[in-house]
């Protein structure tokens, strides 16, 4: 039996404490989380960006970049190299954020091995499948997506 499971939220009771400070929706995907040949369910928890988050996230950085550049400019000798090297890669990490529409938060579920619970967390550039080791035990874990079973 598989069971998808996604979780979206959006902190509209924030919003409505808060006027303008939108929070990433939330989202809550089911997921394997593998030890050899056991396995047990888990959730992989990432935050999901608008549109005009994303556009956010990636101006952010297109400036924070673009200041450093001009921050390096009294350097006296890097600066041959890092004024250019920030001014160029102000605007490719402004894209690379721009595309990227969601961000792997944590993972949470029960250990295979030892059936505990667990919550390891992930990076932003962080895919699965992937390979940790599990924080209680040190036993290595495969995290796998889900495959999607259809009944007819």
């Amino acid at each position: 039996m598989c069971y998808s499971l996604v979780y979206t939220r959006r902190g509209s009771a924030l919003r409505d404490l808060k006027k303008g400070d939108d929070m990433p929706a939330l989202e809550q995907r089911s997921i394997l989380i593998k030890s050899g040949e056991l396995a047990s369910d888990g959730l992989l928890h990432s935050q999901v960006f608008t549109p005009q988050e994303r556009l956010q996230r990636a101006l952010k950085m297109w400036g924070l970049l673009w200041l450093l550049a001009l921050a390096s400019v009294p350097i006296i000798v890097a600066h041959w190299v890092l004024v250019p090297g920030f001014f160029l890669a102000g605007p490719i990490w402004a894209y690379k954020r721009y595309r990227t529409p969601s961000v792997p938060d944590h993972v949470s579920g029960r250990c295979p091995m030892k059936s505990e619970e667990i919550s390891v967390a992930l990076e932003a550039s962080d895919r699965l499948p992937m390979w940790t080791h599990c924080p209680v035990c040190n036993a290595s874990l495969q995290f796998v997506e889900r495959e999607q079973s259809t009944v007819s």
